[in-house]
């Protein structure tokens, strides 16, 4: 039997923390958050080359509930293009033969207890997850008691507005083969991971960014990515990552390098629709996007000139 994984750019739904924007101390999270009205929507970075342009749009989450972001300019950058441009997703599940209490060390299990009550409850079946899947149970279940939501909101919309102006759709796939699923779990479950680090970091995120999130997502959907880099987020992207395909297991899998190679696949559909298009839309996570060494940079060593979206107050 083959398993295929489709990959999308945000293997964690977390920000990435810029080098050098001090941490947020720790801070009391709010229980709800608002935005209210529909918002202007965000700009488009503009990547030029050889007298085409691809216009990238960055995609975000959490954001509150029910935000709406106007999509007019999405509309009319999709009826003069010739292509959309989406990124690839992988979900992995699995269980523990042991308890996070035997895992975690003492105090990240007594925080862990706090949080679980707070945002989970009496659940004594999570109580044996792999501690990376069990954070990311704990995580969505506090952004969603805050008033966010973790679902998409650009993608859908894109691709909707795409088939209606009848606009070509690529996504750029990532395939693995880690042959037998049932083994390749068994053995999964029996390997040491760095989940405590993973754990940890996310414990991290939820006590200190959770309050902050429905403002970048404000930010964001009026298009002051200035005011969206300033705000400090803990990373626990890069741990929860490393975990899963960093491991003795995820090497041996093929998985090692397989955000690169997913990262690598967006960057090459561009290209390829840059050089034939003169007008291209491409979506990807704005984390990806905007982070020290992330696509905008590698776009700019491929002879791209970038033009930064313009925010008008």
């Amino acid at each position: 039997m083959r398993l295929t994984l489709t990959l999308l750019l945000s293997i964690s739904a977390a920000p990435v923390l810029s080098q050098d924007v001090p941490a947020a101390p720790p801070v009391a999270v709010a229980n709800t958050v608002e935005v209210k009205g529909i918002l202007p929507g965000p700009g488009f970075w503009q990547a030029s080359k050889g007298g085409n342009t691809v216009w990238i749009l960055a995609s975000i989450r959490p954001v509150p509930k029910g935000m709406e972001w106007e999509t007019i300019k999405l509309e009319r950058r999709l009826a003069e293009s010739q292509a959309l441009i989406g990124g690839p997703s992988v979900k992995l599940d699995s269980k523990l033969g042991r308890t996070l209490q035997e895992i975690l060390p003492p105090e990240t299990y007594r925080r862990w207890q706090v949080m679980k009550q707070k945002y989970i409850g009496n659940d004594k079946d999570i109580e044996s997850w792999r501690p990376i899947f069990a954070a990311q149970e704990l995580y969505e279940k506090a952004i969603r008691k805050a008033g966010l939501s973790n679902d998409g909101i650009v993608w859908p919309e894109a691709k909707d507005l795409a088939k209606e102006a009848d606009v070509p759709v690529t996504r750029p796939e990532i395939t693995v083969d880690i042959g037998d699923p049932k083994k390749f779990i068994k053995e999964f479950n029996k390997r040491a991971l760095s989940d405590v680090a993973c754990f940890e970091k996310t414990l991290d995120s939820i006590e200190r960014d959770v309050q902050f999130m429905a403002e970048r997502g404000r930010l964001w959907a009026v298009g002051d990515i200035a005011g969206y880099r300033r705000i400090a987020q803990t990373d626990f992207s890069g741990a929860c990552i490393d975990a899963l395909v960093g491991s003795g297991i995820g090497q041996s899998a093929g998985l090692g390098d397989v955000q690169q190679r997913a990262l690598t696949a967006w960057l090459q559909a561009v290209d390829a629709a840059a050089a034939k298009n003169r007008s291209t839309v491409a979506v990807v996570n704005i984390s990806e996007l905007i982070k020290p060494g992330g696509l905008l940079e590698r776009l700019k060593a491929r002879g791209y000139i970038i033009t930064e979206p313009v925010y008008v107050p």
